[in-house]
């Protein structure tokens, strides 16, 4: 099977990857050096052999397969998202490199996606695990990265009874805290990917942007690019 062509198929890459071993030592002393999140992310992703690539679009892991993997994106960008059967779909959440995604036990609620041409770390579930229940300090620095998880879910879903400006605020503002960059706002994902994250149209999602660019809050430097003018305006959109 070839993850990069077959779209239909690309969730199920057990067959792509080396078996996963003992927990490496010196990844458990970089769980216990401390929780910076930077130093956690690279520590996680000694543990994965290789990566995976998927084109824009292709299915990382569908709906309904079971849990067995906790994801790294290594390249790229990744979408959570669910299709309703009217057609319609729902954007839940985008996952940067480094990002660590996927963390019920339960079989998958929603679809993982490449946003972007990306490139995903897996780790057996089972793995952390068992590692978790001997090691405290690895399962509280987990039940974190599930906790904010959740929190993440939750903001989303507050953030769809607010203004259409008020969303485009917040979620430019989270992407560029998110980036490391309090000015310069990338959009590698398409405008149909975010409008369906914000519960906009394309075209109220245009609209929206034009008028903060003429409000003189943000510029556009390219297409894929937002320059942020006023950060305090911004965020008072977001009251």
């Amino acid at each position: 099977m070839d993850v990069q062509q077959d779209q239909h198929s690309a969730h199920t890459p057990i067959g792509h990857r080396k078996r996963l071993h003992d927990f490496p030592a010196d990844l458990l002393n970089a769980f216990k050096a401390g929780d910076d999140r930077h130093f956690v992310r690279q520590a996680l992703g000694k543990l994965q052999r290789g990566t995976i690539r998927f084109q824009r679009d292709n299915v990382i892991v569908a709906e309904g397969d079971a849990a067995d993997y906790i994801f790294i994106v290594d390249g790229g960008v990744v979408r959570s998202c669910k299709v309703f059967e009217d057609g319609t779909r729902s954007v839940v959440a985008f996952y940067l490199p480094g990002d660590v995604f996927v963390w019920s036990d339960q079989a998958y609620g929603l679809s993982a996606e490449a946003a972007t041409d990306a490139t995903v770390a897996f780790i057996k579930r089972k793995t952390l695990a068992s590692v978790a229940a001997r090691e405290s300090h690895l399962a509280s620095i987990l039940l974190d990265l599930a906790t904010n998880e959740l929190r993440r879910a939750q903001r989303h879903g507050l953030l769809l009874g607010r203004s259409a400006k008020s969303r485009l605020a917040m979620f430019l503002t989270d992407l560029s805290k998110r980036s490391g960059k309090s000015r310069v706002v990338e959009l590698p994902m398409s405008h149909r990917d975010i409008a369906d994250h914000l519960g906009l149209t394309i075209e109220t999602l245009s609209r929206t942007i034009t008028e903060l660019e003429r409000s003189g809050l943000i510029a556009r430097a390219s297409p894929r690019t937002l320059m942020v003018r006023n950060n305090c305006s911004l965020l008072h959109l977001m009251e």
